[in-house]
């Protein structure tokens, strides 16, 4: 199992180094790297390798996977950045961790259901189900049914990649049936910018992914506010809680 692992790591290093030299900046890596989104810089793409090395050793599972991963985004992110673009020497700034780390429920403010139509994308329907608002900004919920066709290319694509691992294989097809979250914006009535810090996807039936995206900062209540996501807009209000002191 070692000496599988070592191979399997090392044919990792050989692809990054070979798609590096060529000057490749698109598409998938050789030797297919199951985490989404793809690696930004070598950098992250060696930790990814090393992640799925130590999930095929059985050292870790596939929800630890993802949140690791989060956690090196965290660390390679500029903060207001959604993207890995440079490296944080030294320990991670209080600022960063705080905003990665899970946002607790007890201290959620307000929810709400929003009244907003689902929209017609390329892989099915896409509905905005929930939003959250917490102290570092907002949790929004999201719900993909899937058309027909798409549930045949992602049966055909579990075919093809049976020998993957299951949950990692799965976390990817849900990200790559979603949206691009390269495309997702979200303003608010000043026109402030919104940055994506996560999205969390995975699948709740054959024909429906689910989704959590995080953005920050919290707007400042009464707010109106605009998400656009793949030329969908999806509109909703959100009021001050009232007290009952």
């Amino acid at each position: 199992m070692h000496k599988a692992i070592r191979e399997y790591l090392e044919s990792k290093l050989r692809a990054l180094k070979e798609a590096h030299s060529k000057g490749s900046t698109g598409g998938d890596l050789p030797g297919r790297i199951l985490l989404w989104p793809p690696p930004k810089d070598a950098l992250e793409a060696k930790l990814h390798g090393l992640l799925e090395g130590l999930y095929i050793a059985g050292k870790i599972n596939g929800n630890e996977v993802s949140d690791w991963q989060g956690h090196f985004r965290s660390v390679l992110a500029v903060p207001g950045d959604p993207g890995t673009v440079g490296y944080i020497r030294g320990p991670i700034p209080d600022d960063v961790r705080t905003r990665y780390e899970p946002w607790l429920k007890d201290e959620m403010i307000i929810a709400i259901e929003p009244d907003t139509p689902a929209w017609d994308y390329d892989n099915g329907l896409l509905a905005l189900t929930r939003v959250e608002l917490y102290p570092l900004g907002l949790s929004l919920h999201w719900r993909l049914d899937l058309s027909k066709s798409a549930q045949t290319m992602i049966q055909q694509a579990r075919r093809d990649l049976k020998k993957s691992p299951p949950d990692l294989l799965e976390f990817h097809l849900a990200r790559t049936f979603l949206p691009s979250i390269k495309t997702m914006t979200m303003s608010d009535e000043g026109a402030q910018a919104f940055a994506l810090l996560d999205i969390h996807p995975n699948f709740v039936a054959e024909d429906q992914i689910q989704a959590l995206t995080r953005l920050t900062p919290r707007p400042e209540l009464p707010a109106q506010l605009t998400v656009d996501w793949a030329g969908r807009t999806f509109a909703f209000f959100l009021d001050a809680p009232t007290s009952n002191a």
